[in-house]
């Protein structure tokens, strides 16, 4: 009888254990699942890219980024807190940059947006932080997409003729970083470029 105890105590653990397990890779497929389908079926915007620190630019493989003008009027009737969660609206300008239209406290009923954490605004107008900040690069090109980031996306006010961008795949609120465009160009491409040219 206790022997037939511990058989039934070690397959109830051997469950435990293999349903915790599941669980555990369970989420982090879900989360590469979510990144894979928005990359190919998500809706394409180029994000302008702000000045950045000269000094925090970079942090182990990935480039981090800033964005230009991320503020949004607030919907009319509506009210935001700062570190509140809203939704921006977006669309397309005529070369395919995003514009943002307003933020809400309510997921939109149509069209693309983003979900988005406000910070600081004055009157109707709000601050807020895009989902994605930092572009993965293997390790050994990293380096030299910062200095080409540094140097290219560094250029106050006058970006208009060769801005430098991150392509970004939208659906659902969230965001996917595609690609890093300096001078128009994909930073892979920019990078091969400017090492054939030495």
């Amino acid at each position: 009888m206790e022997r037939s105890g511990k058989v039934m105590n070690t397959k109830i653990l051997f469950g435990l254990f293999v349903a915790v397990a599941a669980v555990q890779l369970a989420v982090p497929v879900s989360q590469i699942w979510k990144h894979e389908d928005i990359l190919r079926t998500g809706t394409v915007y180029k994000f302008k890219t702000a000045p950045v620190d000269p000094y925090d630019a970079f942090r182990g493989r990935y480039v981090a980024l800033r964005f230009a003008d991320t503020q949004a009027p607030v919907r009319r009737g509506e009210s935001l807190d700062r570190r509140a969660t809203a939704y921006v609206t977006l669309r397309p300008d005529a070369d395919g940059f995003a514009q943002f239209g307003e933020l809400t406290a309510t997921v939109p009923a149509t069209g693309d947006y983003l979900r988005v954490e406000t910070t600081w605004g004055t009157g109707t107008n709000r601050q807020f932080r895009l989902p994605f900040d930092m572009f993965f690069m293997d390790e050994s090109k990293a380096p030299k997409a910062e200095d080409a980031y540094r140097q290219f996306g560094n250029r106050r006010g006058g970006q208009t003729n060769a801005p430098t961008y991150a392509v970004v795949r939208v659906k659902n609120g969230r965001g996917v970083i595609e690609d890093l465009c300096i001078t128009g160009v994909p930073v892979r491409e920019f990078l091969r470029t400017a090492a054939a040219g030495k």
